[in-house]
Formats: structure tokens, sequence, C-alpha cells
């Protein structure tokens, strides 16, 4: 099965462990706005741990969700899927040049030594991202063929078609990073309750991580330090955020150690790049509904000084997307589907 194959006219439909989240675009000569989008909180028992528990109650959410979507009406029933970092393998490796029709066999060696299953038990793509003279760089990135065979049934039993499939942090990158961006970002990709960290460079991964550190951490801290509901705790996220006011002349102390260990992860990441590379990042992108904190990039980028100028900023998803006609989705809540964004965006890029 082809990671990279393209199709056209498709949904991005991403799901994962809390929500379902589709949206499609409506490409017109003139504009391109979106054409439909919809969100459903996944109910506990479906899917945990990015495993597939109770199929046929998850291809009745996704039938649901696509009959029905928040806003418009979907068009097709082709969809470019996103699967989770923890069911790819993904690594980018040296070889040295040689004639296209051998390169094949040269990759398949290699990834047997990077890939932690038999090749006979995964789906396996590669790409030459840079020819170096006497090298290429090559992007592998493999699936078990275990979790794409299910997730395949399953989308097919919710009356869909799968046009493509590529990892979560692919699609993140695409959403945020234009390819004419050379120099390398960091993007910091905040669901509830992990952030994924994707440097990407010439709008090619160069390299994933995840830290248990996300929007529910500091909806814990708030809630504990407070005595507050989650529910409670999230509105003040949302509402004020890294900021002191005469109600809550404490909220951003509450939350500064959650903040602080997010930081560290990213100074690990920093320094990682920095020991084995000389080309400066000059931006550290958050996205994903963990994002939606106010204030968190102002209080994030005064923790990472030592590696200045390193300008942190929250992502409007929908910036990149070419004669964009702002619809009901607009930026800030746009954070929530960045990945099923980028997935869309396979028709328009």
């Amino acid at each position: 099965m082809s990671i990279f194959q393209r199709k056209h006219h498709y949904i991005g439909l991403h799901i994962n462990n809390h929500a379902i989240k589709a949206l499609q675009f409506d490409v017109g000569v003139k504009s391109t706005q979106i054409k439909a989008f919809t969100n459903i909180v996944m109910p506990k028992g479906i899917i945990a741990n990015d495993e597939f528990v109770d199929h046929t109650a998850l291809s009745n959410l996704i039938s649901k969700s696509m009959a029905k979507p928040q806003f418009g009406k979907f068009s097709t029933n082709r969809v470019v899927v996103a699967i989770p970092e923890s069911k790819s393998f993904v690594r980018i490796i040296p070889i040295q040049k040689m004639r296209e029709s051998e390169i094949e066999t040269a990759v398949m060696f290699e990834a047997e030594s990077y890939i932690p299953l038999p090749m006979d038990q995964v789906y396996f793509d590669w790409q030459i991202l840079e020819d170096k003279g006497d090298t290429m760089d090559i992007l592998m990135i493999a699936s078990p063929k275990t979790y794409i065979d299910t997730y395949s049934d399953i989308l097919e039993k919710s009356g869909l078609k799968i046009a493509g499939i590529e990892t979560e942090s692919q699609s993140v990158a695409r959403a945020l990073v234009p390819l004419t961006v050379k120099e390398p970002i960091l993007i910091a990709d905040m669901d509830a309750f992990k952030t994924a960290l994707v440097m990407v460079q010439n709008g090619t991964l160069q390299f994933t991580s995840s830290v248990p550190i996300a929007g529910n951490t500091f909806t814990q801290a708030l809630s504990k330090a407070l005595s507050i509901t989650p529910g409670d705790a999230e509105k003040l996220k949302h509402q004020v955020g890294f900021t002191n006011t005469v109600e809550y002349p404490n909220l951003k102390i509450q939350m500064l150690p959650a903040l602080q260990d997010l930081a560290a992860e990213i100074t690990n990441i920093l320094k990682f790049h920095y020991d084995h590379h000389e080309d400066h990042i000059g931006s550290l992108i958050l996205t994903g509904g963990g994002a939606k904190l106010q204030h968190i990039a102002e209080a994030l980028e005064p923790m990472l000084e030592q590696y200045a100028p390193l300008k942190v900023t929250v992502a409007n998803p929908l910036e990149h997307i070419p004669n964009f006609k702002e619809t009901e989705l607009g930026p800030y809540e746009a954070l929530s589907f960045t990945t099923a964004i980028g997935l869309a965006m396979w028709e328009i890029k």
C-alpha cells in the first residue's frame, strides 16, 4: 500500500483516542472554502491507546459523523486518513547514490535495521528527500499491516473509501509549513493527553517525538489548585490562560510547573538538533486543541531564551490555504482541526 499516493477530491479524516474530526474543502477557480466539517467526542471503550477496541461502535460513529456534520455537507466518501505516531515507523536514512531501479532494494535492506517488525508484516513506502552528490537522504515510513487492514475494514463498513494514508505529523506539517520554507521549523502539536514535537525542513519531516504533557496537564493543575471542575478549568484556560486577573491573581503560577516541564522537553529537542546540525531553528509553532490556552506562546518563549532568537507563535492552520475564504471555522477553532486540515489539503497542494 502506497503511503505517498495522491488522489483528488477527498475528506481529511482524523480519528484518535478522543475524537473524530473530518473536514472537506470546496476548491473553486477563484477561492477555496470549507465545504463541511465535524467534530465528535469519542466515547470511552471504542479506541484505547491507539488500538481499535469496539469496531462496530466505531464504524457506526464514523457513519453518523459523515451523515450529520456540524457544518455543511460532505460530497464524497473518499477519505485521506492519518495514523498515529505509535502505529508508524518514520526514519530518514542516508544511502549511497545509485540508479533509481536499485534504490528500493537498498532501502528495503536498510529498513530491516530500523523497523521492529518483519517486512512482510508492514506496509512500507519511501521517498527521496535530498540528493547530496555521493549520497541520498531517504524518508521511509512503515505501519503494521494488521493496524492498516483493520482501519480499512472499519472505514469500509462505514461506507468510506481510503484515498491515502499518512502520519499525523505529515498532515500537521503540510498545514503549517509551506514547501517554500527552507529553514527548520519546530512544531508542538498539543492534544488533550500528549504533545507531538515535529521538526520540519524543506517541507519534509526530519524528526518526531511525543511527550505526555499537553492540554489535560494544565486542566488538571488548575482543577486541583482551585478546587474546581475540569470543565470550569477548561474555560479558565481558554478565557484567561497565562495571565493574572483580579478574580484569579495566581492563575499563571498554578500552571507554571506544567509549562516548565513542556519547556524542558522542547529544550531537549533543540539541544539534540544543535548537537547534530548547524541550521538555526527560528520558529516554534504551537497547534492542536491544547494551543488554545490563552497567552501560552508569550509564557513559553522566555523559557527557551537560550536558543534565541526563537519565536514562539500559535498557529493559524488556515493561513496557507491558497485563496482561502474564511467561513464558519475561524483560526482559533481551526487549531483543533490542524491534522484534518492537513489531510484535506492533499486536494489543493
